[in-house]
């Protein structure tokens, strides 16, 4: 009986460290897409000080870098989220 109890509080203890990794990797995910996301709307911002008028107009037209902006945006988070799964899924324990 003592034995069995062990092997059921190291099964329960493995599978709470497993919950715990997979939740700082979110925690960790989600901070990495909130600095992004920051950076980039720092970035607006800077262009729409050239022309905030054109901005409340919805005419982004006039900002040189919106392309670029939004291409470097997008990568970044793409390699952000791929970075998450590969993470996550080497965190994820093997089947046997």
């Amino acid at each position: 009986m003592q034995e069995s109890n062990e092997d059921l509080r190291e099964r329960l203890q493995a599978q709470l460290d497993l919950a715990a990794g997979l939740c700082r990797l979110g925690f960790t995910y989600g901070e990495q897409v909130a600095t992004l996301s920051t950076e980039a709307v720092q970035k607006w911002v800077r262009q729409a000080d050239h022309d905030a008028e054109a901005l409340i107009r919805g005419d982004f037209s006039v900002f040189p870098e919106k392309g670029r902006i939004a291409v470097d945006h997008w990568t970044a988070l793409l390699s952000c989220t791929l970075e998450f799964q590969k993470a996550v899924l080497a965190a994820l324990p093997k089947r046997e």
